[in-house]
């Protein structure tokens, strides 16, 4: 029985000793420590400066980044659409500026033949002339 009470006594020794060395930090869980302390500051710092950055640029409000999309899409388009109704509006104009080329080319072959038929018609009054 003395044998067992020693054991119990060393065995609870050894516990006790060992819980109390778990209050004792050692290196490497102060190093764990720093290093989870480090994180945390580099998220707060990094949380403060998008609050700052969206702050600044008005966009405090929950759902602005989906409204910053939404106005950049509306503008895109707008643009598109401008750059549409610009490129319309030229390909019209190059029509009418072919309709009018081609109305001045009509004219003068219309009349180039006037003048070929006005030359040929010369030039057989001339040969009727020498041949009489």
């Amino acid at each position: 029985m003395n044998k067992s009470l020693l054991n119990i006594l060393l065995f609870t020794s050894i516990t006790a000793f060992g819980l109390a060395a778990c209050d004792n930090k050692g290196p490497a869980e102060q190093a764990g420590e720093q290093m989870d302390n480090a994180v945390e500051q580099v998220q707060e710092q990094t949380e403060q400066t998008m609050d700052e950055a969206q702050e600044a640029l008005g966009m405090e409000e929950e759902g602005t980044m989906e409204q910053l999309g939404e106005s950049i899409d509306e503008t895109v388009n707008e643009a598109a659409q401008a750059a549409g109704e610009q490129a319309d509006a030229a390909g019209e104009a190059l029509n009418e500026a072919a309709q009018a080329a081609g109305e001045k080319l009509d004219a003068a072959t219309e009349a180039m033949e006037e003048a070929a038929a006005e030359a040929e018609r010369k030039v057989n009054e001339v040969v009727e002339e020498s041949q009489q």
